[in-house]
């Protein structure tokens, strides 16, 4: 069975592979590097999102609010491309 994940704005689960996975590495200098896990295995910490929420998550920063910290917005505007193309 596949695990349960919680969609970081609206708190609802579902399987993993039904969200859209952001994910935190360590990089050597002690920064973050935050990127789309697209495959959903990469090492380090991650939130997930449900791709009905993607708007509400940018306008809300959740994504930042999940990491307590500041996160590019490189990442908002992958999500945004992610968005257009599942519609």
């Amino acid at each position: 069975m596949e695990k349960e994940r919680i969609c970081c704005v609206c708190r609802l689960k579902a399987p993993a592979s039904e969200r859209i996975r952001i994910a935190r590495e360590k990089k050597p200098d002690g920064g973050y590097k935050y990127f789309v896990d697209r495959v959903g295995n990469a090492n380090g910490r991650g939130c997930y999102l449900c791709s009905s929420c993607i708007d509400t998550a940018i306008k809300k920063k959740a994504i930042n609010r999940s990491f307590k910290a500041q996160v590019c917005q490189e990442i908002y505007d992958e999500l945004i491309n992610i968005q257009k193309s599942l519609q």
